[in-house]
């Protein structure tokens, strides 16, 4: 490539030469030659003027033969560059891709290196985009299935009253999640949508999580988790409210895969540069697959976490987009059977 790329600038170069010499000398020579056989003597500046217009001439009659000359070839380099943009445009992705090796001139491979890292994008947003209308479709299925059974199996007049609770119950649960479903998504759109323009304020980060951690006392003292809490004083610039969304989903995913008796552990520290929240828990861990996958839209793990939680699959990919807007990063390192740490990093 650097050799081809070399070769085009010296054959610019030469170019260049000739149309120069085509341009400033030739003229000057023509007229000088002429004047003196016609006997003409004029002031500089109109034999400049001549020239001058003698040379944009010749340089135009150049430039019009080597359009004509060249353009059959550069149409024949075009037209594979032209196909792959009217498949493209066509949404033919994976039949776009073009042969860089039988593209010939630096400019045109160049061009065709861009259109191929195009297709190759779109290719892949718009299986992202099969994916995520699979998904929805999934996840919307299963609760409409449900509610549309046992809404039938109440019409049964010989119910009784604790069945006919049961599958009332059964049907607002699915309805419930449903909703949360649809509030989880628009919830997602309007993060990404917010970009980084996003209302930020000071309050004290420590008192935030504490807070959390009184709010959802509930749900780990049912199974008698016990739960420790190490926070240093933090001041914080940011959205509070949508920073305590983060606390909140990820100590809720460590109290729901921590077994009865488990433990989880808080911390809040703060360094120069950046403020570092970790949530460990000694619950059922992740594989590395999953761990890599983890935070990707309605992606759920293996089937002895979904029997213990039946989400959407959208909570870690709202914290991770929240921590984003804040200029953070959040990772996740787990074990099977020992536990998983969440950790939150957030710049100052």
């Amino acid at each position: 490539m650097r050799k081809k790329l070399w070769k085009h600038i010296i054959l610019g170069l030469v170019s260049f030469l000739i149309v120069g010499i085509l341009v400033g000398y030739v003229p000057y020579i023509l007229t000088s030659y002429l004047f003196e056989i016609w006997g003409f003597k004029l002031s500089d500046w109109v034999v400049s003027t001549i020239n001058g217009i003698l040379g944009f001439l010749i340089a135009s009659i150049v430039m019009s033969l080597l359009f004509i000359f060249l353009r059959p070839k550069r149409d024949r380099y075009l037209q594979p560059i032209v196909e792959s943009m009217k498949r493209i445009g066509n949404g033919e992705f994976d039949e776009a891709h073009l042969n860089e090796k039988t593209i010939k001139g630096y400019s045109m491979q160049f061009l065709s290196k861009n259109v191929n890292q195009m297709a190759e994008e779109l290719t892949l947003r718009d299986k992202l985009n099969q994916e995520f209308i699979s998904n929805v479709s999934h996840e919307i299925q299963s609760p409409l299935t449900a509610i549309k059974g046992f809404t039938h199996m109440l019409r049964n007049p010989q119910l009784t009253t604790a069945e006919r609770n049961h599958y009332i119950d059964i049907i607002e649960k699915e309805s419930n999640r449903l909703s949360n479903l649809s509030k989880n998504m628009q919830k997602l759109s309007w993060l990404e949508e917010m970009n980084t323009d996003i209302k930020k304020e000071n309050f004290r980060l420590d008192q935030q999580i504490r807070e959390v951690v009184l709010t959802m006392e509930y749900q780990w003292s049912q199974k008698d988790i016990e739960l420790s809490v190490q926070l240093e004083e933090v001041q914080y610039i940011g959205n509070e409210e949508l920073l305590s969304q983060v606390w909140m989903n990820l100590l809720d995913n460590a109290i729901k895969f921590t077994q009865k008796n488990g433990q989880i552990h808080l911390e809040l520290t703060k360094t120069q540069r950046e403020i570092v929240v970790k949530i460990t828990d000694n619950g059922i861990g992740m594989a590395e697959e999953e761990q890599l996958r983890i935070f990707e839209r309605f992606y759920k793990s293996d089937r002895s976490r979904n029997r213990q939680k039946k989400g959407s699959g959208l909570g870690l990919s709202i914290v991770q987009k929240i921590v984003e807007l804040h200029n953070g990063n959040i990772v996740v390192s787990s074990i099977p059977s020992e536990g998983t740490t969440f950790t939150v990093t957030l710049s100052i």
